[in-house]
């Protein structure tokens, strides 16, 4: 079974749209979906300010069909990683490379599907949601 941490982006979309392809992620099976708690605190917090009470509810339901890692903070590797990604990303992308998962789930263009964090995170593959879904799609 496939290891796939999912950032930010990709869980508050799941939250946000129940239609999209971040949210069809969490209808899959086969693969093992994965977040650190910095990831769900940070989301917890935009789906209270920036969404709707029933959001919450469904952020809850989403973050049962998650395993949740909890990974110490690397001051070495978060050094590392503001050199890679802005800082704000920076225990993000240190906790996703700390994870060794197969797949980094994005949809932060700007930040993560970058050439510098897709080599940092080899051999893990940073991919978007609709890109996994191909990839899984293909191979079944």
């Amino acid at each position: 079974m496939k290891k796939v941490f999912f950032d930010s982006s990709v869980l508050f979309s799941a939250v946000n749209s129940p239609t999209g392809g971040s949210a069809k992620l969490f209808t899959l099976t086969n693969i093992k979906k994965i977040v650190s708690k910095v990831v769900l605190t940070e989301v917890e917090r935009n789906v209270r300010n920036k969404l709707l009470n029933y959001h919450l509810d469904r952020f809850f339901l989403l973050v049962e069909k998650l395993e949740i890692v909890d990974l110490p903070i690397d001051k070495g590797l978060v050094k590392k990683t503001e050199e890679i990604i802005v800082k704000k990303d920076a225990v993000i992308l240190m906790q996703a490379k700390k994870a060794k998962p197969d797949f980094l789930v994005t949809l932060d263009k700007k930040h993560f599907l970058q050439e510098k964090v897709i080599n940092f995170m080899q051999p893990a593959k940073v991919l978007t949601p609709k890109d996994l879904l191909q990839i899984i799609e293909r191979k079944i």
